[in-house]
């Protein structure tokens, strides 16, 4: 196949969908693009692109474009999208793969430093149980050495009590095991495996319309098909 973009053709990488599907369990093919998912994302008005336009470059290989996303950064990871897909996939779970993805093989995204700010958000969380904003925007703005982008903002709202000069860590070593058992469960889980944290929300019920698509999709090789419905007879 061959994907071309503003009079360039573009890299497909034909493992991509297969890649997420093992890491998560989710299959891309099933998003018929409503774009629910974007209409009720509420970081969406600050993205370059959208959680639909991620899951279109799943479904075509385009490896890179999703990679170099800022779009897979600015995701809050908030669920919203995963509740919103009538057809129950995990969106959510999936933006987290292509982040994890876009860490193992260093894919840098255009243009804001997001990687380094979930870096640093990430890093912040582990040792202090919570956010601190202030050190969060100084560590980000002295790495792109503009340190003083962003003071005067920052005054004001230490002026008005909206931020602390301090942090105040809340259950710091807890978190700190948190993230320590994530990283063993994550380098211990054989290829394929899922636990039921990976399931995330849901949790479908024989019968209901989530397991039935679950279960069609069990073969992907296997082309499905709808018998028509029988035609009453004239009487």
């Amino acid at each position: 196949m061959r994907v071309q973009s503003q009079g360039r053709e573009l890299a497909v990488d034909q493992g991509f969908a297969a890649e997420i599907r093992r890491r998560t369990g989710e299959n891309v093919f099933l998003c018929y693009q409503c774009r629910k998912c974007s209409s009720g994302c509420p970081v969406r008005a600050w993205m370059k692109g959208s959680p639909a336009e991620l899951m279109r470059y799943a479904q075509m290989g385009l490896s890179q474009e999703a990679l170099e996303s800022e779009a897979i950064w600015y995701c809050a990871s908030c669920l919203t999208c995963s509740v919103r897909c009538p057809a129950g996939i995990d969106i959510a779970h999936v933006v987290d793969a292509m982040r994890m993805l876009a860490v193992e093989k260093n894919a840098q995204a255009k243009g804001a430093p997001m990687r380094l700010l979930n870096r640093l958000w990430m890093v912040i969380l582990r040792f202090s149980g919570r956010m601190y904003e202030i050190g969060l925007v100084a560590a980000l703005n002295g790495l792109n050495r503009t340190p003083f982008k962003d003071m005067a903002l920052g005054a004001k709202l230490i002026a008005k009590g909206k931020l602390s000069l301090l942090p105040h860590p809340v259950r710091s070593f807890e978190v700190m095991k948190l993230f320590g058992r994530a990283r063993t469960n994550g380098r211990a889980r054989p290829e394929g495996a899922r636990s039921q944290s990976d399931r995330g929300w849901r949790r479908p019920k024989e019968g209901d319309s989530l397991t039935k698509a679950r279960q069609r999709d069990s073969e992907p090789g296997e082309e499905r098909s709808r018998p028509l419905p029988e035609r009453a007879e004239k009487s």
